[in-house]
């Protein structure tokens, strides 16, 4: 269900009073027959103390007629409500009341709706700062909310000089992974005057962390220098991880400096023992060091929990080089099985038939 659905459902919960043409509320004169919202709890309790429906305050027609400017839109009476509303002295006073009770009592659905109402009579950075501060937390409790909130914060954007949205909108790109969106978000808050605070600084900090950390893991393969000038002073950072070890050891065996490789990938097995992707590489910068038996302990530990044609052609060329021809024979089965048509399968085959 889209929330546009969710909260109209939420309209079942409400009543409508038929209020007759020529009718008059304050200085208000009703120029059709007109359909008033009130709550449906509140309408309960006053029956049941026995009051009677034709007394109704005109404040519960308020708060009515806000929640459903904010669950439908399109509702046919909303512009004589918004007319209506404005003949009301002190229904703003009243209603960001309401909202305050509502949240207080955790109702903060209820409370929201409310606000989307009031945003349809008030688009001041008063209410979209509630506004965008309750669609975050109603998102993070329900991920059906997150479409809710990327349309609150385009609407909110349209106020001038409003930086609010663009710090909701950081924290959404950060959820969905989406660290340099998040950073730029987050530099355009501050860069139109948003509040420093602790928190916009740690989050500013965290999402430049993680961009640069990104961008220093795509140069490993192709710059592995560029990559270490940016991956080693993130270790203060992000020393607890495992892998930033593994990408700077990768980093080091591309530049053939094998035994600095090792240092770091035994790093990043002391924080996680069971990282396949270190065990295998430490194969690999073993059997680059001429180190074979170290090598084939940890390709066979690779191998035992990957089955991985790469890991195991590995093993083969290990074995080929201690001249162990039936233990390197045999793995050749192994992997024959696993993909007979492997280039480097075939590539050992040929060699290890002339053994």
């Amino acid at each position: 269900m889209s929330i546009e659905s969710y909260l109209l459902d939420k309209l079942s919960k409400v009543l409508f009073l038929e209020i007759k043409e020529g009718s008059k509320i304050n200085d208000f004169n009703f120029e059709e027959n007109t359909f008033l919202p009130v709550r449906g709890d509140e309408i309960v309790d006053k029956t049941k103390a026995g009051e009677s429906l034709e007394h109704i305050p005109v404040n519960m027609f308020v708060e009515g007629m806000f929640y459903v400017l904010g669950a439908d839109k399109s509702f046919r009476f909303n512009e004589t409500y918004k007319k209506l509303i404005a003949h009301v002295p002190n229904s703003d006073k009243f209603i960001k009341g309401t909202i305050f009770k509502h949240i207080k009592e955790e109702k903060y659905e209820d409370a929201y709706i409310l606000l989307r109402g009031f945003l349809e009579i008030d688009e001041s950075q008063e209410i979209f700062d509630k506004a965008l501060l309750l669609a975050d937390a109603l998102r993070n409790k329900n991920k059906d909310f997150k479409d809710e909130e990327l349309n609150l914060i385009e609407k909110s954007k349209k106020v001038n000089n409003y930086t609010k949205p663009f710090y909701y909108e950081a924290l959404i790109k950060r959820d969905d992974k989406d660290f340099q969106g998040a950073l730029y978000a987050i530099n355009q808050y501050l860069a139109l005057g948003g509040q420093i605070t602790e928190e916009v600084m740690e989050l500013k900090t965290s999402l430049s962390t993680v961009t640069e950390y990104d961008k220093g893991k795509e140069l490993v393969y192709e710059a592995p220098k560029e990559a270490l000038q940016i991956l080693l002073p993130l270790l203060d950072t992000l020393g607890d991880t495992a892998e930033i070890y593994y990408f700077i050891a990768v980093a080091y065996r591309i530049l053939e400096n094998f035994e600095k490789a090792i240092y770091y990938l035994n790093e990043a097995l002391a924080i996680s023992s069971d990282y396949i992707e270190v065990v295998n590489e430490l194969g690999v910068n073993h059997a680059c060091l001429g180190n074979y038996d170290f090598a084939i302990q940890y390709f066979r530990k690779a191998f035992e929990i990957t089955k991985s044609i790469e890991i195991c052609t590995n093993l083969i060329m290990c074995y080929i080089n201690i001249n162990d021809v039936k233990q390197a024979k045999l793995h050749l089965e192994i992997a024959k099985k696993l993909d007979p048509k492997d280039e480097i399968v075939l590539e050992l085959e040929e060699i290890l038939s002339k053994s």
